[in-house]
């Protein structure tokens, strides 16, 4: 299973930085170039290659992208999914502030008022369903 092999393989969290660099990678897709990346971060963050490339690195040698050579470049691929990376810190979340237990994150929800009565609602039917 994916999910088993990705817990083994990612070593750490992630920085801010590195987040927004897997959120453009799992918008932009597989096979991207450290120069499409540089693109959307010089301007914004005024990024310069060596940073880039810095965090880049720190995300193959975490495991959450792998880097494969084409030509003179480096082609980037993702090795976890968004949906795994979600439900991977939603368990650490939960582990680490509600001592592992789901219901207690519900209840702390529901009576701090963040969950509606609709939204409590479509719960209670998605329990029922599962």
């Amino acid at each position: 299973m994916k999910t088993e092999k990705t817990q083994d393989r990612i070593t750490h969290g992630l920085s801010e930085a590195e987040r927004e660099i897997m959120q453009v990678m799992w918008e932009t897709g597989d096979g991207v170039t450290a120069s499409m990346l540089l693109s959307k971060f010089e301007d914004s963050k005024g990024w310069k290659p060596q940073t880039l490339n810095t965090f880049l690195t720190r995300l193959v040698a975490k495991g959450y992208l792998e880097s494969c050579k084409r030509g003179n470049a480096n082609v980037y691929s993702t090795l976890i999914s968004k949906a795994e990376f979600e439900s991977q810190e939603a368990s650490e979340f939960v582990e680490k502030n509600y001592g592992g237990s789901a219901k207690r994150l519900i209840a702390a929800l529901v009576d701090g008022g963040a969950v509606s009565d609709e939204e409590l609602a479509e719960l209670k039917q998605w329990f029922s369903e599962r």
